[in-house]
């Protein structure tokens, strides 16, 4: 009689119409993760009935709380659902669920422009001023055409009907690797922000494929997301429920129809796939100074389990405030970052990634201050690490806290 091995196993998701319930018809959809966190806490209280034998009489249940989620290595769209959930906001695509209608390109460094207008919704007009978009290039361009495309991102400063302005802090610097005017490019752009009312709940089954046995969480609601970009290592991750309801170990499968296979793009690393980090609208990488160690995000949505007499569980989940915390550890050369902490300046920052095709995400904290001013020398043979902890805030200009810009290749 085989036991279940952490070698094996396989988590699932499917979206929930009525929070709690898990739909009956659909199909469940495979997720990419390295460990399951799920786990349901059963909360007990001792009888205190006074006995002649000085024994208590057992325990009963009073609770029940479901909470945890998977760690996982970024790709892209894999976890677009809960980015959605967990900014209570669905994505607002252009082109077709993000990708444009190709177009021949010529280019400024300053400017892309298409040889014919793009209409409907892959029309350079839709794309409002200050957003991020990636251009994919087409399938036949050269190695170093698509490299340099690969984890480039840029900002748009006014569009027309055939041509894209660039922001200045966004040149096209490629302009002599692209060449003449070119068909088949694409421009790719995908955005959510932090907003209301979306209330997406999802059931999570972990299946242990080697007994055949599963654990499904009801009305999972996205609590969090962490994001940790370390040099020379996966970008790695992790994301948060709070839930409703779960019925224990069960045989097979609960949830409905054929599992959809998970998707199988790149996962993404903190070296080659990171191509922008930008700081009150200026990039700090790659430059001649203040670069940076790592990088740690941490989004949360303070949710609380809302408990109700006759339920075991929670009868709902409370939205709370949204809170967006994070550390930069940045190498010592100048005082620029420590006096912008002494000095309690406002900034704002953008992080790129994107795997070698070029499908990513580009997060936009629009209002930052930091924290801390923490200065490491550490020892003989240390270098000076300073770590600036930061807080995101609303800001009235974008009225937003956090825009997530999503780009993919096909």
């Amino acid at each position: 009689m085989p036991f279940a091995s952490s070698a094996f196993g396989q988590l699932r998701y499917i979206q929930e119409v009525t929070p709690g319930t898990t739909p009956t018809t659909g199909n469940g959809t495979n997720l990419r993760m390295t460990s399951p966190t799920l786990k349901a806490a059963v909360g007990t209280t001792t009888s205190q009935e006074v006995r002649p034998d000085r024994l208590s009489t057992g325990l009963t249940r009073t609770d029940l709380n479901l909470d945890g989620g998977f760690n996982f290595e970024l790709s892209g769209k894999e976890y677009d659902p809960f980015i959605e959930g967990l900014l209570d906001q669905a994505y607002a695509h252009y082109g077709t669920n993000g990708l444009g209608a190709t177009f021949s390109l010529s280019s400024t460094a300053t400017t892309i422009t298409a040889g014919a207008a793009p209409t409907g919704n892959s029309a350079f007009t839709s794309l409002p001023a200050g957003s991020w978009f990636k251009v994919i290039p087409p399938a036949a361009a050269s190695n170093a055409v698509k490299d340099y495309f690969a984890d480039k991102w840029f900002k748009v400063a006014s569009t027309t009907t055939t041509a894209i302005t660039l922001d200045t802090s966004t040149p096209l610097s490629g302009v002599g690797i692209i060449g003449a005017s070119t068909a088949g490019y694409a421009i790719s752009a995908s955005r959510v922000a932090n907003g209301s009312g979306l209330n997406r709940h999802f059931t999570l089954e972990y299946g242990m494929t080697d007994i055949n046995q599963s654990l499904a969480f009801r009305g999972m609601r996205t609590n969090s997301m962490e994001l940790s970009l370390d040099v020379g290592s996966i970008i790695t991750g992790s994301f948060g429920f709070i839930g409703l309801g779960h019925d224990g170990l069960t045989a097979g499968t609960t949830l409905p129809g054929t599992a959809v296979a998970s998707q199988s793009l790149e996962v993404m690393n903190a070296v080659a796939d990171v191509g922008a980090i930008y700081e009150n609208g200026a990039s700090i990488l790659g430059g001649s100074s203040n670069f940076i160690k790592s990088v740690k995000l941490s989004v949360s949505n303070n949710l609380r389990g809302q408990k109700a007499i006759g339920v075991f569980g929670n009868a709902g989940i409370g939205l709370g405030a949204l809170e967006i915390t994070g550390t930069l550890e940045m190498y010592v050369e100048n005082a620029t970052y420590y006096n912008k902490w002494l000095r309690g300046e406002t900034t704002s920052l953008a992080l790129g990634m994107a795997d070698a095709a070029g499908n990513g995400y580009l997060i936009e904290l629009d209002k930052v201050q930091f924290k801390d001013g923490g200065m490491n020398p550490g020892g003989q043979n240390d270098d000076t690490m300073l770590s600036l902890p930061f807080q995101a805030f609303y800001n009235a200009g974008t009225n937003r806290g956090i825009r997530v810009t999503r780009a993919v290749a096909a």
